[in-house]
């Protein structure tokens, strides 16, 4: 008996008898689809069968249209040999899959079980009929999964090992790990890591797996391994425990960090170095504040005495000149002196805040009264707008210093004819401002910057006709965050600039008024 006499089914006069027959019956409601033709010409079609395809279920069978233009062209060969070979009674392939066309356009796999039934007599060709459409897509999206994964383990620089952890034999390793440990394949595959001897430490493998049972991943796990050569390499390793045909394995990752390690550490000796070289400096600078000071306070002081003639004429007026032109010069030294001096505090941590509560008021008006005559010679007029109703909790020194470096660099920058401004007013969340503005030069984003950085001096046509240090407003960052405030610069090219100190709500308070006698 041949293979399609096997399956033969006789349901002779079926087509007159559907209703009442029981094997039509059961084929109307099995979930799998059941089509049998002749040719291209639909017999039977089931309800399952109907949606695969995509048949209107309420059209009838003669109306159906024919299998030919259903089957996807590239496996229209393979159900066609099929079929002429079942019809004839050859041997012909029992199940296969291909794909079908629905009404719909879209794509469906099916997987067909095809025998041949004797029909009103004659012989069809019977399908059973299993949508196969969403295995087939998580075949592909594995089979691409799978291929991903090879690409990335064979071309991946870092150092790759796939293993069992049951018994820790290596199954895979990629090129990169070959390299770095100077193995070949064949000597490596079959093996344990242990018995290749690539640790350092011979019970990290051990104590790093044990963990790796509980936590299933793990990621920059520090180790040293023997690499090629037998040299000693610091690696960083990457784990994850993975479940394939119901085995664990153990997906291992390896960097070789060693020169990233020893870059570090050069950079970080470079710092220390650099550092240690900067607080020497400023520690020798701020020790240096007395032996500084002392002689050019006498140079000041003899050049005052000669210039103002106190003990006598001097007989000839160019001497005096002379004398007043080493004060003045010995005067700005003094003040650069002073500012590198505070610099170094800054910068050897040794810069310290006195706080008491002052009456911000009065220090700023006497940092009004020490640049008036500075502003008077470069017709610059000084306003102030100061809220004398607070006390702030400050060091009166800073402040004060605070204050004078803003206002001098405000009528430094301020051509003839311009304003400056002093303020001092209680913001909206209970803080206070200290602010100096001008309507100077002003400057741009990237000279503020410049501004900014100690000894950074903007390079503008008015500035360079001026002395300074480039310090001001570094020291009044460095004075403001002392003082847990905040600075902030607004300024633009040709309109002026705004520089504010903002001290929080707990560093101000309301003063009592005065109770009259």
């Amino acid at each position: 008996m041949g293979k399609n006499e096997a399956t033969n089914v006789d349901v002779t006069g079926a087509s007159s008898a559907l209703e009442n027959s029981p094997l039509m019956a059961l084929w109307g409601v099995i979930g799998e689809g059941m089509i049998i033709r002749r040719g291209d010409r639909v017999l039977y079609a089931n309800a399952a069968a109907r949606r695969m395809f995509g048949f209107d279920p309420d059209l009838p069978v003669p109306e159906l249209r024919s299998i030919a233009h259903t089957i996807h062209p590239e496996d229209e060969r393979l159900v066609a040999q099929n079929y002429a070979k079942r019809i004839e009674g050859l041997d012909a392939d029992e199940e296969y899959e291909f794909r079908i066309i629905r009404e719909d356009k879209s794509l469906c796999w099916v997987s067909c079980r095809a025998f041949i039934v004797d029909w009103d007599g004659e012989a069809a060709s019977a399908g059973c009929l299993t949508d196969i459409t969403q295995q087939k897509k998580a075949a592909r999206a594995y089979g691409r999964s799978e291929q991903l994964f090879t690409n990335i383990f064979r071309l991946a620089p870092e150092a790759m090992m796939l293993s069992s952890m049951r018994d820790g034999r290596i199954l895979d390793v990629n090129p990169a790990f070959l390299n770095i440990f100077g193995r070949r394949r064949d000597d490596v595959i079959g093996k344990t890591s242990a018995e290749l001897d690539i640790w350092a430490d011979p019970t990290f493998l051990e104590r790093f797996v044990e963990e790796l049972r509980i936590t299933t991943s793990m990621t920059d796990v520090p180790t040293t391994v023997r690499a090629r050569g037998n040299l000693i390499r610091h690696f960083r390793l990457f784990a994850q425990k993975i479940e394939h045909e119901n085995e664990p394995l153990l997906l291992l990752i390896g960097r070789d960090v060693t020169d990233e390690m020893a870059h570090a550490e050069d950079m970080q000796t470079g710092k220390d170095v650099a550092e240690l070289a900067n607080r020497a400096k400023s520690e020798f600078l701020a020790n240096m504040s007395h032996e500084l000071r002392t002689p050019l306070n006498a140079i000041l002081g003899f050049a005052e005495i000669l210039r103002d003639q106190m003990l006598g004429s001097i007989g000839v007026p160019r001497y005096a000149e002379y004398a007043a032109d080493i004060h003045d010069s010995g005067t700005h030294l003094l003040e650069i002196i002073n500012d590198i001096l505070d610099l170094s505090k800054v910068e050897a941590g040794r810069l310290e805040a006195h706080l008491t509560w002052i009456e911000p008021v009065e220090c700023l008006d006497a940092c009004l009264t020490l640049v008036q005559q500075r502003a008077f010679d470069g017709d610059v007029s000084l306003r102030n707008e100061m809220d004398d109703s607070v006390l702030l909790e400050a060091d009166e020194r800073l402040v004060k210093q605070i204050g004078l470096n803003l206002l001098t660099n405000a009528v430094k920058f301020t051509e003839s004819g311009g304003t400056v401004t002093l303020s001092l007013a209680k913001t909206a969340n209970a803080g206070l401002c200290l602010s100096v503005s001008d309507t100077g030069i002003g400057m741009t984003g990237d000279e503020i910057k410049i501004a900014r950085r100690p000894f950074g001096q903007v390079d503008s046509e008015l500035g360079g006709k001026q002395e300074g240090s480039g310090l001001g407003l570094p020291l009044v960052s460095a004075f403001t965050e002392k003082l847990n405030a905040t600075m902030k610069i607004d300024s633009q090219p040709g309109v002026g600039t705004r520089v504010s100190v903002n001290f929080p709500s707990f560093k101000v308070k309301d003063r009592e008024p005065e109770i009259e006698q």
